[in-house]
C-alpha cells in the first residue's frame, strides 16, 4: 500500500485575471475554482487517476478543512485519515492570466507538538514493502525531528519512505534514509554540500546524491532519474501548459504508483512523465485517458 502523509494542507483557490494588474482599480476574475491540496493529497489524488489505490494522511481544521475532507470523500480508492487540528487550514490564490500564474501561498495554521503522536498513530499499521510518501511544506509549530522519528518507525516496520518536502535539512533528509527523494537542482547543490549549481552539474549531483532513488526534474522538458547506478534523462515533446502546478507532484505520484507495480524505472519514468504532461495541460481534472494518450510521446534514455 502507498500512504501519503500532508502536513499543510490547502485549498487552492484559482481565477483567471480577465485584466492586467495594476495598483489602481478593480482587476475582474473569472472561471474560479477551488481544488482541495497539499503535495501528498495532490499525489493520492493522481495515484486515484491511474487507478492505484492509497491512504491519505492529512492534517485538517475549520472549514477549509471540511472542505478537503469532502472533496476526497467520494474516490473509492483514496482512504482519507484525517487528523484534526485547531483553526483552518490554508488558503493559496493562484491566479492565471494568458498561461501564466502567479502563486500566493499561505502559511498555513500554526500547531504544537500535541499532534506528534496522532500522526505516529497514523502510521501504524504500515508494513512490510508499504511505502510512505512525505511531501510539502510542514505546518508551523511542527518540530522537523518528529519527520525523522517517523521515518524510523516506518523503517522498523518494514516499509519504505519517500521524501519531497520542505524544511528538513540535508542531514535531517539524511537520517530518515528515504528510498526516494525528488529534488530541485538548488536543494539536490545543497544536499550534497554544494552552494550553487547550474543545469551542467545535473548528472554529476545525481552520481555523488546517496539515496537509491532521485528525481530531478530541470523544467517542463528534461527530468532526470538516478536508480542504483543507471541515470535516465526522461525527454518530452513540447506542450502548453497552462496549470504548472503540482506538475512534479504528478511526475512523482505516477513514478512510485508504477514501481510499486513492477514496472522497470525507466518504464516507471515514462508513466511519469505522461501524467506530468496531462495534469499541466489543463485547469480542470485530467484523465486516464489523456494520460494513456500521451504515454507514447513520452522518451527515456540512459546517460
Amino acid at each position: 500500500m502507498i500512504y501519503t502523509l500532508t502536513l499543510n494542507p490547502a485549498v487552492d483557490y484559482y481565477m483567471e485575471m480577465s485584466g492586467e494588474m495594476n495598483r489602481e482599480g478593480v482587476i475582474r476574475g473569472r472561471n474560479e475554482q477551488y481544488r482541495a491540496a497539499g503535495k501528498g493529497l495532490n499525489v493520492s489524488r493522481d495515484l486515484s487517476i491511474m487507478q492505484i489505490p492509497s491512504v491519505a494522511v492529512a492534517l485538517l481544521g475549520g472549514f477549509t478543512g471540511e472542505f478537503i475532507r469532502q472533496a476526497f470523500s467520494g474516490d473509492p480508492l483514496i482512504t482519507l485519515v484525517p487528523i484534526p487540528i485547531k483553526g483552518n487550514n490554508r488558503v493559496n490564490v493562484k491566479l492565471v492570466k494568458d498561461g501564466t500564474l502567479i502563486a500566493v501561498n499561505g502559511a498555513g495554521p500554526k500547531t504544537d507538538d500535541s499532534i506528534e503522536s496522532d500522526i505516529m498513530r497514523a502510521f501504524e499499521n504500515v508494513g512490510q514493502r508499504d511505502t510512505v510518501v512525505i511531501s510539502g511544506s510542514v505546518m508551523p509549530g511542527i518540530n522537523p525531528e518528529m519527520i525523522i522519528y517517523l521515518c524510523a518507525k516506518i523503517h522498523n516496520h518494514g516499509g519504505e519512505v519517500v521524501l519531497d518536502t520542505e524544511r528538513l535539512s540535508p542531514e535531517a533528509i539524511t537520517a530518515c534514509r528515504p528510498q526516494l527523494i525528488k529534488r530541485t537542482l538548488q536543494e539536490l547543490a545543497q544536499q550534497t554540500g554544494r552552494k550553487q549549481a547550474d543545469p551542467e552539474d545535473a548528472v554529476s549531483l545525481l552520481k555523488e546524491a546517496g539515496f537509491p532513488e532521485v528525481l530531478l526534474p530541470l523544467d517542463d522538458e528534461k527530468v532526470y532519474l538516478k536508480s542504483g547506478e543507471q541515470i535516465y534523462l526522461l525527454r518530452q515533446p513540447e506542450h502548453v501548459h497552462v496549470n504548472p502546478v503540482g506538475r512534479t507532484d504528478a511526475l512523482l505520484a505516477a513514478y512510485i504508483g508504477k514501481r510499486t507495480e513492477g514496472l522497470m524505472p525507466q518504464d516507471a519514468l515514462r508513466w511519469a512523465g505522461a501524467m506530468a504532461n496531462a495534469v499541466a495541460s489543463t485547469l480542470d481534472d485530467t484523465s486516464l485517458d489523456e494520460v494513456m494518450r500521451l504515454f507514447d510521446e513520452i522518451k527515456t534514455e540512459q546517460i
